[in-house]
């Protein structure tokens, strides 16, 4: 078996979705409601204007020639060239027109491929470990049950409006490939007197608040995973938190209930699909093995000795071989795309699989065979002709097309390999070494699970802004306990590329002596790294140097600009953050600046205020006007503003970060609450404010102090500039819950209409 079925259930949906498209394109669809119908196809729209990217479904990754061949077609034909494999093992095609989605998902489906449940609260792509069928180690294929299992979740409705994305995957050992461990449900292949089963993990995953999965079977049988995987999606469905996308996976729920009372629900889940019937999952016999001829007296020569050494490895069946091959950032040409299935065509259908590390692996081959289309490789991967440190290397696509994205991590990786391609060093002895990036703290490039992890963040200097990155290091991933990365401090963007390099030699100095570079980090590396960070986490000023202040593969200064829904609410955080740091410093230091430590006391919240004074007197203005008069913190505390008492100065900047711990994301503080609130006579329907000329997220914060002020349900109006706060304000105010009733060109700016939650 290489495909997964396309039920009726699925085409039956295309053609509601057909009607719903032309409804679009002729206007009488408004774009938000055709957006609920579009993402669950895995049709999302990009940062570049009328742009589209269609996510398809590749269960386990597997996909044959034949299929490759089809989505190469598509590549060129409709996107930007370019075969994009997905962290999650699937397919993505960017840059599409709205008017080619139909014909997109038509093609798809006369493959036997779909973007149903592509996004969107749904069940994503099923995955599994990408040696299925090959592994020494693995107990037997997990392949066929991804894809039994997809053919079978795409036939249930309810796959399709869930509270949040739901992912399930297999492993075939307890080396946990398939990363079964930290999914929403993730099955790890047994065998118990003779029988194929699964050990059964729950509530794992990455992302806000990421969790490692809870075992709570150790063993069900083969037929059952259909009937656990829909019991949990029913619990799912019927208890999460559709009210806030924020808290809103499965294991925010299994938090919140406890175990216990999960598993009681659970239960009932499973009684109520044993008695809808048909829940017993047939697994189809395997296909024979290819019948090949061994060459026992094949010998490799030495021109291919090195990149055998590296990629290649010997399958469970005597005489056969698979291969990663690694893909540039996930990338791969719809012309080499075409040239290698043209390759692989001959030695069958399971030849190839795409994997979560953004990569290929060619499998089924003899040596002979793999030496043949070595070339192939050579010409279709550059990373090939590298140490697998190079090609190991995973990143989202970040701020570049993602509304989500705060950096640009692919720019990283790239600058990355500029660098280490002009180092002299032995990589080859760091072989398996993972290096992950993610552009926000979203793990679309699984950062929490790499050997060293990026994700993104915004930082500050001097008033300005410069993109930057939260550094993790030493995860474990493995049945008998995962664990994610440790936080090691950050990083400037710019500074990246020195950075990797110096944490790869100084693993390359210790290789020796440890099993796991994660051994190594729990010994002393961790102290080391932390170290390291230290040396690049600090920008010049911007009338110095500006090349900080601009991110990889961007022609503007670094901004919030374009992010999409929640991120001027996580800029701002990221500003607090920021001088929460240097404050801190400040205070650590042997010998204190107590100017400058009154300085950053009195900015370090004001942004909650809506403010975003730069100069000393503006900041201690505004300091002394929302938190001294208002009694946030005691009276007395306006005194080591005015003169020198140094003492007052450190006690001030331990009140002021207290005060910061006690705020919750409403931006009150915990005394804000306790105070007697004097509630307006007016009787107004409508309130109005003119934020034309205030910059993000400084509009955001004072458009998010007024609602907090208002009742649910009453109007408020604002003003707007173009750019940066049209694009970014209404979708943060909508991520919070209120809704935008109108957004109206008016001058130079805008008029949005907010009603309140």
């Amino acid at each position: 078996m290489s495909k997964y079925e396309i039920p009726k259930l699925v085409h039956d949906d295309l053609e509601i979705f057909k009607k719903n498209h032309a409804d679009f394109l002729a206007g009488t669809l408004d774009s938000l409601t055709f957006k609920t119908m579009r993402v669950p196809f895995g049709v999302y729209e990009q940062r570049e204007p009328n742009t589209y990217m269609v996510r398809i479904k590749l269960a386990g990754g597997a996909i044959n020639p034949e299929q490759l061949l089809g989505l190469a077609d598509l590549a060129e034909q409709y996107a930007h060239k370019n075969i994009h494999i997905t962290t999650r093992a699937g397919a993505q095609l960017h840059y599409v027109k709205i008017e080619d989605i139909v014909v997109i998902m038509e093609k798809l489906h006369t493959l036997g491929l779909s973007g149903r449940g592509g996004g969107g609260n749904t069940v994503r792509n099923i995955s599994s470990d990408p040696l299925g069928g090959t592994a020494k180690d693995e107990l037997f294929d997990v392949s066929p049950y991804s894809l039994v299992l997809t053919s079978k979740m795409l036939d249930q409705k309810d796959s399709f409006a869930l509270p949040r994305k739901f992912k399930i995957t297999f492993s075939g050992s307890s080396a946990d490939r398939g990363y079964a461990t930290i999914h929403d449900v993730g099955f790890i292949a047994k065998i118990v007197e003779g029988k194929r089963g699964f050990s059964l993990f729950v509530a794992g995953g990455m992302g806000a608040k990421s969790r490692i999965g809870t075992k709570i079977a150790d063993f069900i049988p083969e037929n059952e995973i259909f009937l656990y995987s829909q019991a949990i999606k029913q619990v799912f469905d019927k208890n999460g938190n559709r009210k806030n996308k924020h808290a809103a996976r499965l294991r925010f729920l299994f938090d919140e209930l406890g175990e216990a009372q999960f598993l009681t629900l659970l239960q009932a889940e499973l009684e109520a699909v044993k008695k809808e019937g048909n829940w017993e999952i047939s697994i189809p016999e395997t296909p024979t093995e290819r019948k090949v001829t061994l060459d026992k007296d094949f010998v490799i020569e030495e021109k291919y000795q090195t990149w055998w050494n590296r990629f290649v490895y010997a399958q469970k069946q005597e005489g056969l071989y698979g291969c990663k091959v690694p893909m540039y950032l996930g990338d791969i040409s719809y012309e080499d795309a075409r040239v290698l299935a043209n390759a692989l065509a001959p030695f069958g259908e399971d030849v190839l699989r795409f994997s979560a590390d953004q990569n290929l692996y060619l499998r089924n081959l003899t040596a002979g065979e793999m030496v043949q289309v070595h070339d192939v490789i050579q010409n279709i991967s550059v990373d090939s002709k590298r140490p697998t440190v190079i090609g190991d290397m995973v990143a989202c696509t970040g701020a570049a097309t993602c509304q989500l994205g705060i950096t640009r991590p692919r720019g990283a990786v790239e600058a990355i390999q500029k660098r280490l391609a002009k180092v002299v060093a032995n990589f080859d002895a760091i072989q398996g070494f993972k290096i992950h990036f993610s552009g926000c703290p979203n793990s679309c490039g699984k950062h929490q699970i790499a050997d060293l992890g990026f994700f993104g963040k915004v930082q500050r200097n001097e008033g300005y802004s410069y993109p930057a990155y939260n550094i993790i290091a030493g995860s474990r991933i493995h049945e008998d306990g995962s664990s994610f990365a440790q936080k090691c401090g950050d990083v400037a963007a710019f500074h990246v590329p020195a950075f990797v390099e110096e944490v790869l030699h100084t693993w390359v100095l210790h290789v020796k002596n440890f099993n796991a570079f994660a051994d190594w980090v729990d010994a002393d590396g961790r102290g080391i790294i932390e170290e390291i960070t230290k040396k690049y986490n600090t920008v010049p000023s911007f009338k110095d140097d500006k090349n900080p202040y601009f991110d990889y593969s961007c022609d503007d200064i670094f901004s919030l600009k374009g992010k999409g829904s929640g991120e001027c609410s996580a800029g701002m955080y990221d500003l607090i953050e920021a001088d929460k740091k240097a404050l801190k410093i400040a205070l650590e230091a042997e010998v204190k600046d107590f100017e400058n430590i009154r300085l950053l006391s009195a900015r370090m919240l004001l942004v909650t205020r809506g403010e975003d004074a730069r100069d000393k007197e503006g900041v201690l203005k505004a300091f002394k006007k929302h938190f001294v008069d208002t009694t946030l913190l005691n009276a007395s505390f306006g005194l080591p503003l005015e003169g020198d008492a140094d003492e007052r100065s450190i006690e001030l900047a331990h009140e002021v970060i207290k005060l910061y711990e006690s705020m919750d994301n409403t931006l009150k503080f915990a005394k804000e609450k306790e105070l007697k609130v004097v509630e307006s006579k007016t009787e107004e329907a409508v309130r109005f404010k003119d934020y034309s000329g205030v910059a993000c997220p400084m509009n955001f914060v004072k458009t998010k102090m007024d609602l907090a002020q208002m009742k649910s349900g009453e109007v408020l109006e604002i003003i707007l500039d173009d750019g940066a706060p049209i694009d970014n304000v209404p979708k943060s105010v909508q991520g919070e819950g209120h809704t935008i009733a109108s957004t109206t060109k008016e001058g130079n700016g805008w008029r949005v209409r907010i009603i309140k939650k």
